[in-house]
Formats: C-alpha cells, sequence, structure tokens
C-alpha cells in the first residue's frame, strides 16, 4: 500500500477544521503510512487553538506562524491597486502561494522521504469523496507524471482552471472580462466518466507524485512557464486567440499599465484589484508541469464540497 502526505494550509478555519481533521484521520486509513501537514498563520479565531490539540499526535506536523503587516509589506511584490480601490492591503494569492511553498519546504525534509503521493487539501470543506480520493492517489503512484485535480457538482474553481473544454482564459491575459463571463463556461462532469484532461486546476484538492515538489513550488506572478503554456494553449484550442484578441492586445481599462508582450502582441493584465498580473497559484505551478510534459487532470469521482 501507498505512503502518502497530506497537506492543508488554514486560516481562521475553525468552524470547519475539526470535520475535516476527522475526515482525514478516515482517509489516513486508507494507506499504509500517512502524514498530515498543516501550515496556518495569522489566524484570530479557534483555529490555532484547535491545531495545538493535534499537533503531538502521532503523523501530524503543524507550523503555527504569526506574520506582522510589516513584514509583510515588506515582503510582498504584490500590492492593492491603491489609486483605483483606495484600499491598501497585500495580494491574497501572494500569501496563500507563500503558504503553500512552507508546506513544500517541510516535505522537501528527508523526514518524508518514504512518501511517495501528496494530497494537497484544502481543509475548510464541508466534505470530500474519500474513495475519490484513493484512486486518484493509486493512478498518481502509478504514473508520476500525471497530476489529478478535484471536482464538485457544479464545478466552481474557475480561477485555477485552464480548459480546453471552457475557452476560459485567465484574469492575467484578458482582465476583469474575466469575471463578467466566469459562468458561462459551466462545466458538469458525470461522476462515472473518466479522467478530464486540463491545462490546471484544483477544485480544493489535487493529489501529485513527491518528486513534482523536489523540483517545483507554486508562483503567484506571470512567469516564462506561464507565458508557455499560454503559447500552447493558443496552438491547441481553435481560435482561442482569435476569440479574445481584442482583450489581449489592450491594456486593463481598470487596473491599467500591466506588462506588454511583443510575442503575444498584448498585455499581461493588473487584475483583481491588484498593481500587477496576478496569477492563480495553481496555474502558476502547473504550467511549470505542462511544459516538462506531465499531464493534469479533472477526476469526476474525487467530489471536493464548498
Amino acid at each position: 500500500m501507498t505512503n502518502i502526505i497530506i497537506c492543508g494550509i488554514v486560516k481562521n478555519v475553525g468552524n470547519k477544521l475539526i470535520n475535516n481533521i476527522r475526515l482525514v484521520k478516515e482517509l489516513k486509513t486508507k494507506f499504509n503510512k500517512c502524514k498530515l501537514v498543516i501550515y496556518e498563520n495569522n489566524s484570530n479565531d479557534n483555529t490555532k487553538t484547535i491545531l495545538k490539540n493535534i499537533e503531538n499526535q502521532d503523523n501530524i506536523k503543524v507550523i503555527m506562524e504569526n506574520i506582522s503587516d510589516e513584514e509583510i509589506k515588506k515582503s510582498s511584490k504584490i500590492w492593492a491597486y491603491t489609486k483605483v480601490t483606495s484600499s491598501d492591503h497585500p495580494c491574497r494569492i501572494e500569501q496563500i502561494s507563500n503558504a503553500r511553498n512552507k508546506l513544500i519546504e517541510e516535505i522537501k525534509k528527508k523526514d518524508y522521504d518514504e512518501f511517495s503521493v501528496v494530497v494537497m487539501i484544502d481543509l475548510d470543506s464541508n466534505g470530500f469523496n474519500i474513495q475519490g480520493i484513493v484512486n486518484s492517489v493509486k493512478q498518481v503512484e502509478q504514473n508520476e507524471k500525471i497530476v489529478i485535480t478535484g471536482n464538485s457538482n457544479p464545478y466552481y474553481d474557475y480561477y485555477a482552471l485552464r480548459s480546453k473544454d471552457s475557452n476560459l482564459l485567465g484574469p492575467e491575459i484578458i482582465g476583469e472580462k474575466f469575471w463578467k463571463i466566469l459562468y458561462n463556461n459551466i462545466i458538469e462532469l458525470d461522476s462515472n466518466s473518466s479522467l478530464r484532461e486540463i491545462y490546471s486546476g484544483f477544485n480544493g484538492v489535487g493529489v501529485y507524485h513527491t518528486n513534482v515538489f523536489k523540483k517545483y513550488k507554486y508562483n503567484y506572478i506571470v512567469d516564462d512557464n506561464v507565458k508557455k503554456m499560454y503559447a500552447k494553449m493558443f496552438n491547441d484550442i481553435d481560435n482561442v486567440y482569435n476569440k479574445f484578441k481584442i482583450e489581449i492586445s489592450k491594456d486593463c481599462d481598470k487596473f491599467p499599465n500591466g506588462i506588454y508582450d511583443e510575442e503575444i502582441q498584448g498585455y499581461w493584465k493588473n487584475n483583481s484589484g491588484y498593481d500587477k498580473p496576478v496569477v492563480c497559484e495553481h496555474v502558476c505551478l502547473h504550467a511549470a508541469l505542462i511544459n516538462d510534459g506531465y499531464k493534469i487532470y479533472i477526476n469526476p469521482q474525487m467530489l471536493y464540497i464548498r
């Protein structure tokens, strides 16, 4: 049987955390050996108390931090587009990416060498399908060059989704139009159907071979991997570039001063209220994997309830 690591980041999720830990403990019984690793920072509800009560249990590693506002501001690369929004706060996606990378720093240690699969899961769910995760783990163990992500009914995590089927590009390239057309691209997957190939997704849970995190980590900005993945999408999806050409070729009206890219003859757009082109952390990770020959899938049976 497989040895797996279950990883989750949490903040102010006390009202759901106890039930999610119960589900994780049930999931752990399906494997030969299982370690739960949780990273938390700056919670101001009862999350820290709950974590302190479980941190000394077998095969549970809890990392808790308090990071000052000054430290966050000093280290942040993306900030609120204050001139437009009148807000003054860090980028949520940057903070989430940094938190997930704290997990990666932990599981890269030699103490985790005996584990072959990582289940990255959000611990603020209203439930998730244990057998779906078990099936996905088996498939990833057999083929380490695949990643399997979660499903819901209906699918909800479009911010992380880049798919041939939806023709929905991210706000980093079509700007605020993303939020307007979001639910014109609904995906509904029959739970009895087979894996569906995508460029990126998450939907609350992702299953990876541990070798992924020995080489890659999360990001939140338009980097070379994101650019290469989009080039592949433009080639793979009929007329997708032409469909969005106007949006790609002009700067964002609401949050101007994006980054012009000669290759696409368009802008990587400041979006979502931030002063730089922010990208979902899962998209950045999966872009790097796509460019390295990995295949990304949704498992319709791996249901995650938001």
